[in-house]
């Protein structure tokens, strides 16, 4: 006659000892969770394609099947195509245009001015013309680029003119808005007009003409 279970999960009948049948616990998986690993997927074909493309040439199905994930798994983080070429792209310039946290607040600001050059006219740049080119007429879509994109590089630029107006290194009169734009414009000026080069001569030659003007005697 088979006797009780027992606490430690045998089974005794008779003489004979059997073990009971325990329950294995599937052990978590290391690294991100599905659903995160899912979204990077997709942010990542989501690049490709608008790289190798265009913006308005790529299609919701094409992303998702690149991804391999359902085109209902899109729209669990988007509502559109288009959101999801635009944070493809934000996600994917944030580190490239990153600069180090190391030396003055001149230096720093010398080096955004160096660095934005370089990435308007690498391959990058041309990933972001195609954007601005594929927005450009949606009201919705250029707002989101200003807010999440532009307004957020602008916020970087900012806090260092203000750290080097606090250090003294820039006179406290100084408009940071204003410092930024004569500081940027004439390198997106000629991005979009196409009329001449943008090197390293030029970034410098604005930085060496501009900042003196704001610096303290």
């Amino acid at each position: 006659m088979l006797a009780k279970v027992k606490r430690n999960n045998y089974f005794r009948n008779g003489n004979v000892v059997i073990k009971g049948p325990k329950t294995k616990v599937a052990p978590r998986p290391r690294g991100r969770p599905r659903s995160e690993q899912a979204r990077q997927e997709i942010l990542e074909a989501a690049y490709k394609l608008l790289r190798d493309k265009g913006f308005n040439a790529v299609g919701s199905h094409e992303i998702a099947q690149a991804a391999g994930v359902s085109s209902a798994t899109l729209y669990r983080w988007w509502k559109s195509k288009e959101e999801i070429l635009l944070d493809a792209c934000f996600e994917y310039m944030n580190p490239i245009l990153s600069i180090p946290e190391t030396g003055s607040a001149l230096t720093r600001l010398r080096r955004y001015v160096l660095r934005a050059s370089e990435f308007l006219v690498s391959e990058e740049g041309t990933v972001m013309a195609r954007v601005l080119t594929g927005i450009y007429e949606d009201q919705r879509l250029r707002r989101m680029f200003l807010e999440r994109y532009v307004n957020q590089r602008r916020q970087i630029q900012r806090a260092i003119i203000e750290d080097s107006i606090a250090l003294g290194e820039l006179k406290p009169t100084t408009d940071p808005e204003l410092l930024i734009d004569l500081l940027s414009g004439p390198l997106f000026f000629r991005w979009l007009q196409g009329h001449a080069p943008i090197d390293k001569g030029f970034a410098k030659s604005i930085v060496d003409k501009v900042i003196p003007a704001f610096q303290t005697k």
